[in-house]
């Protein structure tokens, strides 16, 4: 439908909560809202160097630039300011009108969770209802607005309580379990380790600093207490569970549909945007839950997705076995729709580039598309299913459309680069279903189809490796005809029926143009022989150098009257070969040839003895002529 808008969504699958909750919000909301179609593009990494390097998992985000979009959502966590800011102007230069959740970017309209209240609330509850006053705060500089927020609601609620604000027990780190370790060595160093609470930014801080504590025979809640700004499933699962803030995710991405569809109307919007978190009281600071009721609906959810996982383990260890042994791109295509079809992916297509299906399939060097981009202008669909195609085999489209069907209102399409390290093959494509990203299985089955993709080229360079070996083993080297090898390996092929013919053929005089030439000459008259030969004989026939001047034809054609002409034949080419080339001296060829006869020839080698006594005959007749 021409007048569906298409909507992108360009966030990171690093936090599988996170992302899978707000795909599923923003493409409610759209529906709700009609006429909208959802384009989501997601990796499994966070960009954090190397920032706009857009190959392997990253090279997903180029596609933005491959096809029009009306509006876009852009989620903070992706990777660090630089990634984001070089999408900002991207989305900027295209004219296609964006908000970002979770981060701002430039002077784009942007979503935040209010962190400053959530952040007064925590803090007040350390110092009032567990009176803490030596509290130490864990943030992450990379998150701007939030981490502002987060620092001046903690600054803030200690000067309300009159309680001293110590930088020294304000650290940063990136956000991670280890990261969240060596926290514990920085408050140390900083002689802040005597902080009877700490307020983390991010609730896997949180869960790192609780394991160090731990080791060191600290106890949390009894010695210490541990609050953070997010609160998601690790937070609840985790024991002790950890107080925190719901960071919202599904209201942000609603509040962002809404907002992208006012800048799409052209009305006005607001650039600072946020929504207030509600505050989650668990066992980490010392309270007890009483959530658990509102909660159980996600633990239920999370059991199920384990159990599922775990079910399916045996299954998935099967996939990823047939992935890495395919021989061919249409089993690939196969054993890829059989692993996607099996873990519930009703929908899917998977593409790659149409460049690099050569690649795959010889062993020529990789190739990269036009103008150095990862993505070829042509994308084969090699393997596929959906409701309005049913199953897709080997269909060609271009790029600029992403997808071989057209956009209908309601859809989405969720994008996951195909790669194997830095090497890009394509991408696959999940519609109209949500993304099941959080599954482990589902990502290692997905890994697998890059890493099969590239042992299947490295099984085409074997093979063509193994298939050179073999023509050096089989072929002579200086004419490049076959050898005595390959007559031991190929003639039952011509001899079985017991209907075939030999010819032997010696040059004339090779001596002579040794001795008065050179052998570099010799060589040269040996070739040109080889080619007279070559050239007159059926595509069919056998040609072999049996080693100096002396050739063997072996033919599946019992007509005595085709060696009469090959005679002629062959030295007419020699004769013309050498007035071409201007040569010095004379080329000519003694042949002689028998027809298998059961009465006469007991065996190959005796036809290839008459043929040989008669090959003389004739160079003894040839030579009294001369």
């Amino acid at each position: 439908m021409s007048d569906v808008k298409k909507i992108l969504l360009i966030i990171s699958a690093s936090n599988f909560e996170r992302q899978k909750n707000t795909v599923r919000a923003v493409h409610q909301r759209l529906k709700e809202m009609g006429g909208y179609a959802l384009y989501v593009f997601t990796s499994y990494g966070i960009y954090t160097s190397d920032a706009l390097h857009m190959t392997g998992s990253a090279s997903v985000y180029s596609l933005l630039n491959k096809m029009h979009f009306d509006g876009c959502i852009l989620e903070g966590n992706i990777g660090n300011m630089e990634f984001m800011s070089f999408y900002a102007e991207e989305l900027k230069k295209r004219q296609i009108p964006f908000v970002t959740l979770n981060t701002k970017v430039g002077d784009a309209p942007f979503l935040v969770l209010d962190s400053y209240e959530a952040g007064c609330q925590l803090v007040e509850h350390l110092i009032r209802d567990h009176h803490c006053t030596k509290i130490n705060a864990l943030m992450d500089r990379g998150r701007d607005v939030i981490v502002e927020q987060a620092l001046k609601a903690y600054r803030d609620t200690l000067k309300k309580y009159d309680i001293p604000v110590e930088e020294k027990r304000i650290v940063f780190k990136r956000i991670s379990i280890p990261n969240g370790r060596a926290a514990y060595q920085d408050f140390a160093e900083n002689g802040t380790m005597d902080a009877e609470a700490v307020l983390c930014l991010h609730d896997v801080h949180a869960i790192g600093l609780y394991m160090e504590l731990q080791a060191r025979g600290r106890r949390v809640p009894e010695d210490i207490l541990l609050c953070s700004l997010n609160r998601s499933t690790n937070s609840i699962i985790f024991r002790p569970d950890i107080t925190g803030a719901d960071r919202g995710d599904e209201e942000l991405a609603k509040q962002a549909c809404i907002l992208l569809h006012n800048m799409i109307q052209g009305k006005k919007v607001t650039t600072d945007n946020r929504i207030g978190g509600r505050v989650y009281l668990g066992q980490s600071c010392g309270c007890k839950n009483t959530q658990i009721d509102e909660l159980a609906e996600r633990y239920q959810d999370l059991i199920l997705a384990k159990i599922e996982a775990g079910n399916q383990i045996s299954r998935m260890m099967q996939y990823n076995d047939t992935l890495e042994e395919v021989n061919s791109l249409d089993e690939l295509g196969r054993n890829i729709y059989s692993m996607l079809t099996g873990i519930n992916c009703s929908e899917f297509i998977c593409c790659l580039n149409q460049r690099d299906l050569k690649y795959i399939m010889n062993e020529e060097e990789e190739t990269r598309a036009e103008d150095g981009e990862v993505f070829d202008q042509t994308m084969t669909a090699i393997t596929g299913m959906t409701w309005r195609t049913g199953r897709i085999h080997n269909e060609t489209f271009p790029l600029e459309r992403l997808l071989p069907i057209d956009t209908e209102e309601g859809d989405i399409f969720i994008f996951l680069p195909i790669h194997h390290r830095e090497r890009v093959y394509g991408y696959i494509a999940i519609i109209n279903e949500y993304l099941p990203i959080d599954l482990y299985n589902f990502r290692i089955c997905y890994e697998s189809i890059g890493s099969s993709i590239e042992n299947l080229h490295r099984q085409m360079i074997l093979k063509s490796s193994i298939h050179e070996l073999d023509e050096l083993h089989m072929r002579d080297a200086l004419t490049g005809l076959y050898n005595r090898f390959a007559l031991k390996r190929f003639q039952d092929r011509y001899t079985r029926s017991g209907a075939y013919s030999v010819a032997m053929i010696d040059m004339d005089g090779l001596k002579t143009i040794n001795d008065n030439f050179g052998h570099l000459s010799g060589n040269h008259a040996i070739c040109i022989t080889a080619d007279a030969i070559r050239d007159s004989a059926n595509k069919d026939d056998m040609v072999v150098r049996c080693g100096g001047d002396e050739y063997l034809v072996l033919s599946e054609c019992t007509d005595k009257r085709y060696w009469e002409e090959q005679r002629v034949e062959i030295n007419r080419r020699l004769t013309e070969y050498k007035e071409q080339q201007k040569l010095p001296y004379k080329l000519g060829a003694s042949i002689g040839y028998a027809v298998f006869d059961r009465e006469c020839d007991t065996s190959f080698e005796d036809c290839c003895g008459r043929a040989d006594k008669e090959m003389y005959e004739e160079k003894k007749r040839r030579k009294s002529m001369r």
